[in-house]
């Protein structure tokens, strides 16, 4: 149940039934990204995590070793993959309703072949590994 959903199934690869109340328009999210060196133009991928990345620390060509770098998106290196956020929401039974409490909900990242597989209104069963994200409210669960 989303309410045992807490910090201790962080990483961890859980299920969840509820009904999906918003899903968010297909974008693309970049899973390794190319950067060119800017001594030697020697170009290394590197893979990205959640979308973040560091830039590289040093050329990996033995007689550069520059450390000037500049991200190239129109590498073959680079690669994308489509992602879509869905907000799901817990299933109620009739005395949760009629108690009158706001159903909890939870962010679930979809991506490839999951993407555009489902509208508000479905009900799911998602399995996915908990991640915690930073927003201005603080932290959030999200569903991977």
């Amino acid at each position: 149940q989303l309410k045992n959903v807490r910090a201790n199934c962080y990483g961890k690869y859980i299920a969840l039934r509820g009904t999906v109340v918003r899903v968010s328009n297909i974008k693309p999210l970049c899973t390794k990204l190319a950067f060119v060196c800017g001594s030697c133009g020697d170009v290394q991928g590197v893979p990205l995590l959640d979308g973040k990345y560091t830039l590289p620390t040093k050329c990996l060509i033995p007689e550069c070793r520059g450390r000037s770098f500049t991200a190239d998106r129109s590498s073959p290196l680079t690669t994308t993959v489509d992602w879509q956020s869905v907000k799901v929401q817990e299933l109620m039974s009739d005395d949760q309703r009629e108690a009158g409490r706001i159903p909890r909900t939870i962010e679930c990242e979809l991506v490839q072949d999951l993407v555009d597989s489902c509208v508000p209104g479905d009900m799911v069963t998602i399995t996915g590994i908990v991640k915690v994200s930073s927003t201005e409210e603080g932290k959030i669960h999200h569903l991977r």
